[in-house]
């Protein structure tokens, strides 16, 4: 900007600012909205975290949990979670369509977020969901990582959570020419809901068998292959109906009427102690696979999900 200033000094005393009548201010016109297109194949994300900076006031078990903790959404190891568009990426892989409208005197903003048409879905790396105690939790004083030197987790971080595996990354696969997109009003919203849904999903995790997903508590785990496939290939699982948004009760997400229909398999699902095979026992109970389940044209009507407190 400093090396700008020097060159419209020279304009300046031909820019005088004259007054404007009301005939000329009524062709006045302007840009309507603007208009963004984001060209990316891939973003790079160390850690998000949901912090809660007060925990609870009332002790549990008669111990104290009012200092701040978060839930941290980083990769299975000390290295960034990928997220990677995949498809025809020529044109723009983000679009946006910002405007705001006065409403009849209930003023609101809308932003039409939409993916581009070539794509064909997203990848994502390796990644997990950790509990981080209070000196593992970003403050004023800067971020915090849950890993330490190499891979190994922070003392007071503990993993829950992991979905992928580097063989068998997290993978959405899009119905093409009909691409998620997202609506999201802020103010009156006259579309009723924060954000509204459309577009469709052909599958997730959809080769083989799925997507590895381990559920952790301790030592012990259940682990199974998770996959959905729309029952109908040909218009895939629509998400019109589908919304979220803040509400007194928390933060909300759910359908509208009956969603079409999908096939869910959980595969391969194991029972037992992190990393160990039968015959080791878990509770007493010997280790070992507890086959495979599923649902063939499985739906929800008027399904509503509320998410409140940490």
């Amino acid at each position: 900007m400093a090396l700008l200033l020097p060159l419209l000094l020279p304009f300046t005393s031909s820019m005088a600012m004259q007054a404007m009548d009301d005939d000329h201010l009524s062709d006045t016109t302007g840009q309507d909205g603007i208009n963004l297109g984001i060209q990316i194949p891939k973003i790079d994300v160390g850690q998000v975290a949901l912090i809660d900076k007060d925990g609870v006031s009332s002790k549990i078990l008669n111990k104290d949990y009012n200092q701040a903790a978060s839930l941290t959404l980083a990769g299975t190891s000390n290295a960034p979670m990928s997220v990677s568009f995949l498809g025809n990426n020529t044109n723009s892989t983000i679009n946006a369509v910002i405007d705001t409208d006065a409403g009849a005197g209930k003023a609101f903003a809308n932003m039409a977020v939409s993916l581009g048409s070539g794509m064909t879905g997203l990848k994502v790396s390796p990644f997990a969901l950790y509990l981080a105690n209070t000196n593992n939790t970003n403050g004023l004083g800067g971020s915090k990582d849950v890993f330490t030197a190499g891979n190994t987790l922070n003392i007071g971080v503990s993993k829950f959570l992991e979905v992928g595996s580097a063989s068998n990354n997290f993978q959405i696969d899009f119905v093409q020419g009909n691409t998620p997109k997202l609506n999201i009003q802020l103010g009156n919203v006259p579309q009723s809901h924060m954000v509204q849904f459309s577009g469709a999903i052909q599958a997730i995790c959809g080769t083989g068998t799925g997507c590895p997903i381990s559920l952790i508590s301790g030592d012990s785990s259940a682990k199974f292959d998770l996959q959905m496939k729309a029952s109908n290939s040909t218009t895939g699982f629509l998400l019109n109906n589908f919304y979220a948004g803040l509400e007194p009760t928390g933060l909300v997400v759910g359908n509208i009427g009956t969603s079409s229909k999908m096939n869910v398999a959980l595969n391969n699902v194991t029972l037992g102690n992190v990393g160990a095979t039968s015959p080791n026992v878990f509770n007493g109970i010997a280790n070992g696979s507890m086959g495979s389940f599923g649902a063939v044209g499985a739906s929800v009507k008027d399904l509503k999900v509320s998410i409140r407190g940490f």
